[in-house]
């Protein structure tokens, strides 16, 4: 009976373990891999390649952007300077209905008739002019710590982080991989890739938003037909106030004098000092001033008026 016992135990003991398979010889237990998350660049991407509906009649064009960075969870930025063209984005402007297209591929439509461009940067989409969009995209600042790394892995780890078209010609094959050490710290990609090429022995040039990495030859020949580097946007001029912050100058229209910074609701402006006058030097004399003529006979010269 205690040996019925004991085999009956046995078995559901064996019943109630987890099913184990043999590994194969040789061969090593497979690791956990943990689940990657996606960076802020690559989630921005899924979204707008997202298909959907896109219908809006007699929207503003803040009303829609605030649509569908609400839909997407991706941060909009609209270029500041296009509000100097007489943009005003709060006009019910937009009528679009679209059926089954990408996020990025609708935007881009109801965009076009304001002449705009839309293009993912490390800080989200942004939206402005080509050209502006092209000078943002390719003057993010940037750092690079390269020691032994190869420049194809290099150029493309900075164009995945900032959105940038950063293209390496194909027929390079193994120059691409060259090792390049060098170390930069809070400079535009532009120059960074511009100076990553120089140490590899390579050129860039930019072909209107696209920065193209060739042999220097290659990048020699089509430097006439390229655009020049992307200039950084002027910034306004800033004036310190006696407390040691900054402000904006404010022009008053209209109003000749010197101007005004700071102020605001209860806060008073600062008058900037005016700049002294600089006298004026009087024309020299002629060296040979010309003769006065006599008033011609019996004609009298009228008499000053009294004062």
């Amino acid at each position: 009976m205690r040996s019925i016992l004991c085999r009956m135990f046995a078995v559901a003991v064996f019943a109630a373990a987890p099913a184990i398979t043999p590994l194969a010889s040789g061969a090593a237990p497979a690791p956990v891999v943990p689940a990657k998350n996606a960076s802020p660049m690559d989630a921005a991407r899924k979204a707008l390649d997202e298909v959907a509906d896109m219908n809006y009649q007699g929207k503003s064009l803040n009303e829609v952007i605030g649509d569908l960075k609400d839909k997407s969870k991706v941060e909009v930025t609209i270029d500041p300077m296009v509000y100097q063209f007489g943009l005003d984005p709060n006009q019910p402007t937009v009528t679009v209905a679209l059926k089954g297209v990408k996020m990025k591929d609708g935007l881009r439509q109801v965009l076009a008739p304001f002449n705009l461009k839309c293009g993912l940067t490390k800080d989200g989409l942004y939206i402005s002019t080509e050209e502006g969009l092209t000078t943002k995209q390719l003057r993010q600042r940037v750092s690079v710590d390269c020691d032994g790394t190869a420049f194809a892995a290099a150029v493309k780890q900075l164009a995945a982080d900032t959105g940038a078209n950063v293209v390496i010609d194909p027929r390079l094959k193994d120059k691409a991989n060259a090792a390049v050490t060098l170390k930069l710290e809070d400079v535009p990609l532009e120059t960074a890739v511009r100076l990553l090429a120089e140490v590899a022995d390579l050129g860039a040039v930019r072909m209107s938003n696209v920065l193209f990495v060739t042999t220097a030859d290659r990048a020699e020949k089509l430097r006439p037909s390229s655009d020049g580097p992307t200039q950084p946007t002027p910034g306004n001029p800033v004036f310190p106030f006696p407390n040691g912050g900054f402000d904006r100058a404010i022009p008053l229209p209209g109003i000749i004098g010197p101007p005004v910074i700071g102020g605001g609701v209860g806060v008073p402006g600062v008058v900037l000092p005016a700049m002294p006058d600089v006298p004026q030097k009087a024309d020299p004399a002629p060296a040979n001033p010309a003769p006065v003529q006599a008033p011609p006979a019996g004609t009298t010269t009228p008499a000053a008026p009294p004062k």
